[in-house]
């Protein structure tokens, strides 16, 4: 049974894994569908938003010096979604470039001031492993991106939940753009380095050392759903569309490039001369006088997959286990079939081999006193398995639902009367009683089957009650059920082979003779004329024998009884 079942669940399983791979598929097709959607939309917003910022600090009375890191510090790239980002690029209209997405930036306050007026430009300082190794750092404490000093400071102690005293950066400085190569935050139990670096940038350059009491860092690699190393690789990978779709010829005011394919997308999105607004998908903005380009990276698989994990895991679980359940019913239904096969054959082999045995002898020159009694042995197995092909046909019929049944009221106690008499005789020469309690109570059903059921109980009970024992038929009505019970007295039966005595050709002592029984389907009959009636059907041990019960529904008001 145990290699039966899981060759059967294997090959189950593999069908229902098909199908969930399928389902899977086509609710990863949909969410990248509309994923794709929302990630232009989202990137569009970001884009407005840096274009709004870009013009007010145009617009804005800062010194023309300090304009690009102003720029640079509202041109944050955005990671929409799990497995994308964006970078966005602003050009004048003659095609000069006044800021582009930073990977990592930052800002700080000079003591006393309380104005964030310094900026920290680390792209051109930094690799690619020190811009993964500063994310990750702060990925691991996110609170080290805001720094709060109390000496001094922006805000008091007590405001924040780590206070600290105050920060120092060391780098170039040009102008209000610090390019750090050492940061520190100290604390009052010791300093923090958070970078140190010795980029060959700084050769011949001088090092100035600035104090800060308050700072901010940022960068899509701190704050994407994604790995840092995967955050980095869609970033660089949505730069290069940019640079693709720039390429060598420089941005117009007239014109606006498309460049698609991939897991990916760039966009010119340009101010027309003498309007208002950037011609893309139709939309307008009050940005004149500005050329926007932006380029998207994303992996397909997560950006569709990202948030249904849950989904595909517990739809996994299910699938496998309607494989376990449908594997089991089909392994029992199988094992149930090879069971059965294997006793028809051993019921027939007996007397199909005497069948032939003395049909050779009646071939042979035999005493002709002898022809008679070789003719009644043929005759008797013959009839035995004819019986048993009977039986077998009228099993099948009732398991699969074929059985003509029209349900009429039947008197059940009339019936086992009925059984009964015939008995009396041979249990009397077996020495055993009868003893019938019948209360009378009448059922919807079929007066042949319910015939059959209780001389199938009846010969059970005859055949298995110990010579001058009793068999007991008790009829009662109880809470809407009729309930017959047979009772035998004989030998113990134990209690955890009861429930397989239904089972066709079951025997729970195998060393019985087939003289000791019928077709062995007596039982399995009984069971399913049962659950033809809408009952239930059981066996319950007794100190010295068994009983077998049936419990059906009852008629209410009769019309007439059969």
């Amino acid at each position: 049974m145990h290699k039966l079942f899981w060759t059967v669940f294997l090959r189950t399983a593999a069908v229902f894994l098909a199908f969930w791979a399928l389902m899977a598929g086509v609710i990863s097709f949909r969410s990248l569908d509309a994923r794709e959607a929302s990630l232009r939309t989202e990137i569009r917003e970001t884009l407005d938003w840096n274009l709004m910022n870009c013009q007010l600090v145009l617009e804005g009375t800062a010194a023309a010096v300090e304009k690009p890191a102003l720029l640079a510090d509202r041109m944050a790239a955005c990671s929409p979604a799990a497995g994308s980002m964006g970078v966005f690029r602003i050009y004048d209209l003659d095609g000069t470039e006044l800021a582009r997405s930073p990977l990592t930036s930052g800002y700080f306050s000079l003591p006393g001031t309380g104005v964030y007026d310094y900026f920290l430009h680390f792209d051109p300082v930094l690799t690619d492993d020190e811009q993964l190794a500063l994310a990750r750092l702060l990925r691991a404490d996110k609170d080290l991106c805001a720094f709060y000093g109390t000496e001094g400071g922006l805000y008091g102690e007590g405001d924040v939940d780590r206070p600290g005293l105050y920060g120092e950066v060391t780098g170039v400085v040009e102008h209000n753009v610090v390019y750090p190569q050492k940061l520190v935050y100290y604390f009052a139990d010791g300093p923090l380095t958070l970078l140190d670096t010795d980029s060959a940038y700084f050769e011949g350059k001088t090092l100035t050392t600035l104090t800060f009491d308050a700072a901010r860092l940022q960068s899509p690699l701190i704050w994407s759903d994604d790995p840092p190393k995967l955050a980095l690789q869609l970033f660089r990978q949505a730069q290069a569309r940019v640079d693709s779709l720039v390429g060598s010829r420089g941005p117009s005011a007239h014109w606006a490039v498309t460049m698609e394919g991939g897991a990916g997308y760039a966009h010119w999105a340009v101010t027309m001369e003498g309007g208002a607004g950037y011609a893309h998908c139709g939309t307008v903005a009050p940005y004149d006088g500005l050329i926007s380009a932006y380029g998207a990276a994303y992996r397909p698989l997560r950006l569709a997959t990202h948030g249904l994990g849950l989904l595909y895991g517990s739809t996994f679980f299910f699938a496998l286990l309607l494989a376990v359940l449908v594997a089991r019913s089909q392994s029992r239904s199988l094992q149930r079939e090879r069971d059965l096969t294997n006793a028809v054959a051993h019921e027939l082999k007996t007397p199909l081999a005497l069948v032939r045995s003395y049909a050779e002898g009646l071939s042979e020159d035999i005493a002709p006193e002898k022809r008679e009694e070789y003719l009644s042995v043929i005759v008797e197995e013959s009839d035995r398995m004819a019986a048993l092909v009977g039986s077998l046909l009228d099993l099948s019929r009732l398991e699969s639902g074929q059985s003509c049944f029209q349900p009429v009221p039947v008197a059940l106690d009339q019936v086992v009367w009925d059984v009964l008499r015939p008995l009396e005789r041979p249990a009397r020469k077996k020495g055993i009683t009868l003893s019938p309690t019948l209360e009378p109570c009448t059922l919807s059903g079929d007066r042949e089957q319910l015939t059959r059921l209780v001389g199938n109980l009846a010969s059970n009970a005859l055949s298995h009650c110990a010579p001058g024992g009793e068999v007991r038929f008790l009829l009662r009505v109880e809470k809407g059920s009729a309930l017959l019970r047979v009772e035998n007295d004989g030998d113990p039966i134990p209690p955890e082979v009861l429930p397989r005595l239904f089972e066709p050709f079951y025997k729970a002592d195998p060393a019985r003779t087939r003289t000791q029984g019928g077709t062995g389907l007596g039982l399995a009959l009984v069971r399913e004329i049962t659950a033809l009636h809408g009952g239930r059907c059981g066996a319950d041990p007794l100190a010295s024998g068994a009983a077998f019960w049936c419990a059906f529904p009852i008629c209410q008001a009769p019309d007439s009884m059969v």
